[in-house]
């Protein structure tokens, strides 16, 4: 994947900014001919640049390696989900995670719990597809307790207790359990995403619908937790929106290179540049 420079450079942009009322977006700003915009136009400058990058990622002389296949294709547009999640919860604290919107329903921390768990159930079913396919001895039945522990990399005790801690040590979990799907995951042959799978249901799903479940829950599951944000008394202000684009364009840039072999960074490494000076700068107007 992308390098962590422009991930750490759009994280320290958006931490300045996440909590910024509304009316600080008009404190004075230039940038080359644009000055009637105020701080803000910062975002569509980031903005631009971003999505500059996935584009210049996307072109052959930039970017060694084949075609993306069906499989990274698909979690590049998981990537997406799960960078779209993260920019939803930034800037909340601890106490907004536990507050529930109305009595018997989830708080934001119930909720990531949940989709995180079936962020490992999920990679569980296809690992124990693949392995079986791989050697050979797939049967339809379900897999068992132990195997299921075993391809999730926890017991279910562990899970509880993870399930069960703050929405932070969840969050910090998850950052290292996303990419490494994606490692994983982006080496499934086009021959293997049609093969069948096994979970709760009796339907013998393909592993495709396996791979685009994850997007699809993870869209079900952020508009329960935006809405419940909205339902305590937390709707985003115009920066939480603005930097939900930023984020949706980093996934673009981030997910140009799932799969991809090797690298010019000499763009990656501009646009990190740019977006660190520039936040810089505005950090110090603020201050």
């Amino acid at each position: 994947m992308i390098s962590n420079k422009v991930h750490s450079a759009v994280q320290d942009f958006a931490h300045l900014f996440i909590n910024l009322p509304d009316t600080e977006l008009e404190h004075p700003w230039k940038w080359k001919d644009h000055d009637e915009e105020g701080i803000r136009f910062a975002f569509f400058v980031t903005l631009e640049e971003l999505r500059q990058l996935a584009v210049t990622l996307s072109t052959p002389s930039t970017t060694l390696g084949t075609k993306p296949t069906p499989a990274q294709h698909i979690l590049r547009q998981y990537h997406a989900a799960y960078m779209d999640l993260q920019a939803a919860l930034l800037g909340h604290s601890p106490e907004d995670a536990e507050r529930a919107p109305a009595e018997g329903e989830w708080p934001v921390r119930r909720v990531y719990a949940h989709i995180l768990g079936t962020d490992i159930g999920f990679t569980a079913v296809v690992r124990y597809a693949l392995e079986k396919h791989r050697a050979g001895t797939w049967t339809p039945e379900r897999m068992s307790d132990e195997d299921e522990n075993r391809l999730a990399g926890m017991s279910e005790e562990q899970y509880r207790a993870l399930s069960r801690g703050p929405l932070e040590e969840m969050l910090a979990y998850h950052r290292e359990f996303h990419p490494a799907i994606i490692e994983e995951f982006s080496k499934i042959t086009d021959t293997e995403l049609d093969l069948p799978s096994t979970f709760w249901e009796e339907t013998r799903f393909p592993i495709r619908h396996r791979l685009h479940r994850y997007e699809a829950h993870f869209a079900q599951h952020t508009v329960q937790i935006d809405k419940t944000l909205v339902a305590i008394g937390q709707a985003p202000s115009e920066s939480k929106r603005l930097i939900r684009k930023i984020h949706a364009a980093l996934a673009e840039a981030e997910g140009m290179m799932i799969g991809m072999e090797k690298t010019d960074d000499t763009a990656i490494l501009a646009t990190a540049s740019s977006i660190s000076e520039r936040t810089k700068d505005i950090s110090a107007l603020l201050d």
